[in-house]
């Protein structure tokens, strides 16, 4: 891009002094939209290059909240999965299981819940509070 078609881009309107140089007010709006535009598609072509070349079987399985900066993560590296408790700049690996073993201990879990979902459980669900005004 020209910095003379810059300079001529908003040549009517009233003109600003930056460090002793007129300027527009327009030309510094459009100077930081073009400079944030190719920040965003600078940050976008890195975010597909990284998801490209990144095929490593390293994952964040699940991560509960214990408190303030305290939780339990657990993470997927390889085949091995590991249980770590985080709080502020320490970590303490509690446990270390394989990833099929993993698997099957969740699997197991989610077949003994119940899997409607709310809005489900919700819309099908007797209204207790009616039939207990119309017993009594």
């Amino acid at each position: 891009m020209s910095y003379a078609f810059l300079a001529n881009a908003a040549n009517t309107g009233d003109k600003l002094t930056f460090g002793g140089s007129q300027g527009s007010m327009w030309q510094a709006f459009a100077g930081m939209a073009v400079v944030f535009g190719l920040l965003m598609l600078f940050m976008k072509l890195l975010g597909k290059i990284n998801k490209r070349g990144g095929k490593s079987d390293s994952t964040i399985l699940t991560i509960w909240h214990l408190g303030p900066k305290r939780e339990i993560q657990v993470l997927r590296l390889g085949d091995q999965v590991h249980y770590i408790y985080r709080h502020d700049g320490s970590m303490v690996i509690l446990k270390e299981e394989s990833y099929e073993q993993y698997l099957l201990n969740h699997e197991t879990e989610a077949n003994d819940a119940h899997t409607d979902p709310f809005w489900k459980k919700l819309l099908t669900q007797k209204n207790t509070i009616q039939e207990s005004q119309t017993t009594a």
